[in-house]
């Protein structure tokens, strides 16, 4: 192996020029120093007092007075660019980050690393991982950038990990058109982005994910679901959620939005949801345009907002406030559904005798009014009950209406269907 220091080569070579390259190069950090090479090295002159100096077999070199390092099949030092280019089996080292690639060039001015073919770069404080077919990453240069910055293209894939992950902590992997790293922290994405974990899977036009503050965003035909035991779905023009020890807790989807889930379906301007163990816990929907309204398997409450309660995912109550209104989900063949009205309505769900979830009561507060059918003891036809009041409490039982009362101010009309004497 022969050893040879760049520096003092390019010295020897051109000791005249050498200050003003010193000068120009002042804001940098990276002075490279060659340890060996395995091959003949050649050096010509690039005119204006700089040189080219290249060598093969093997190259070993490092940032003089640095912890970084770097080793290539051959290498092109290109003085009057300050630019120095790796070619083959590339391996870059330095305190933030270790890069792998077919090829590489490194403007030693800028900070500035381009790799090429095969390339995987690795942060070495959080174990993040980028892979794809190219990169540019930015070192820390005093006066221009306090922080790493990363970017690729050509959809390159982010295991995206955080400093204090414990061991094996399941990263999350991004993957999107263009991506950008910056620091430790955050990671955004551009073009067809996903964003995926056992227990998320955010998909959106562009994205941003912040581990340092845990939160995020998903802007742009933005959808979030859950892991595979949760079974919801979210979806809205602009998605953005919190984290708490990289767990979700907290989502909301404005423009638009859409919430599913096995029992209950929500729609409005604006959704949130408070989240613990990979289950909805409860939300709130709201907005002027989009109305909001929730479906459940045998109930649908508009109002101008509505806020659920469902502990593990399991629908207890819908609440509507301002003129609320919830009616029965019926057939296409009813020409009206049951339905009740005030200025707030309370729905709740309890357990039926089979062991499945129903409407269990409804109660209407201020101005309240309802519409239901009866069906008299024996009859098929039912008969046809209008109630207004104060407050208007309707109780079911296996799905079947069994009590209503009104307080306060009642009156009403009760029409009964014609039916055949014996």
């Amino acid at each position: 192996m022969r050893r040879a220091t760049l520096l003092a080569a390019l010295t020897a070579a051109c000791a005249g020029a050498w200050g003003e390259v010193l000068q120009a190069q002042a804001a940098r950090t990276c002075f490279v120093e060659v340890d060996s090479t395995g091959g003949i090295q050649r050096q010509l002159d690039a005119g204006r007092g700089f040189v080219r100096w290249y060598s093969g077999g093997g190259v070993w070199a490092h940032c003089v007075g640095q912890n970084t390092f770097w080793y290539s099949d051959s290498v092109a030092w290109y003085q009057d660019q300050d630019r120095f280019d790796m070619i083959g089996r590339v391996n870059f080292r330095d305190s933030t980050a270790q890069l792998t690639a077919d090829r590489a060039s490194y403007f030693l001015g800028q900070e500035r690393l381009d790799a090429f073919g095969n390339t995987r770069l690795r942060n070495r404080a959080t174990g993040s991982v980028l892979r794809g077919p190219n990169l540019r990453y930015f070192r820390r240069l005093p006066g221009v950038r306090d922080t790493t910055l990363l970017t690729a293209t050509q959809r390159p894939t982010i295991e995206y990990r955080s400093a204090d992950d414990t061991v094996g902590a399941e990263p999350y992997l991004i993957v999107a058109d263009r991506v950008e790293m910056r620091g430790n922290t955050a990671a955004r994405g551009w073009g067809s982005v996903t964003i995926d974990r056992s227990d998320f899977h955010g998909r959106s036009d562009s994205a941003l994910l912040d581990t340092g503050v845990e939160a995020g965003r998903l802007m742009s035909q933005a959808t979030v679901d859950g892991g595979i035991t949760s079974g919801y779905h979210l979806a809205g023009r602009d998605i953005r959620f919190r984290l708490a020890r990289k767990k979700l807790v907290w989502v909301q989807a404005e423009g638009e939005a859409d919430a599913t889930s096995l029992e209950w379906r929500l729609v409005a301007d604006t959704v949130q949801f408070d989240l613990a163990d990979d289950r909805i816990q409860g939300g709130n929907a709201w907005g002027d345009s989009l109305r909001p309204e929730a479906t459940s398997l045998s109930t649908v409450m508009v109002a101008d907002s509505l806020a659920i309660t469902a502990p593990s995912q399991v629908l207890e109550e819908v609440r509507g406030v301002g003129q609320s209104v919830a009616r029965s989900r019926r057939d296409s063949t009813d020409a009206e559904p049951d339905w009740v009205a005030g200025d707030t309505v309370t729905a709740r769900f309890g357990p039926t005798a089979s062991g499945s979830r129903a409407l269990s009561e409804i109660l209407a507060l201020g101005a309240a009014r309802a519409l239901y059918r009866v069906y008299p003891l024996g009859a098929t036809t039912p008969d046809l009950s209008y109630s207004r009041g104060d407050r208007i409490l309707a109780r079911f039982a296996d799905e079947r209406l069994v009590r209503v009362d009104v307080v306060g101010g009642a009156d009403g009309v009760y029409l009964e269907a014609p039916r055949r004497t014996p």
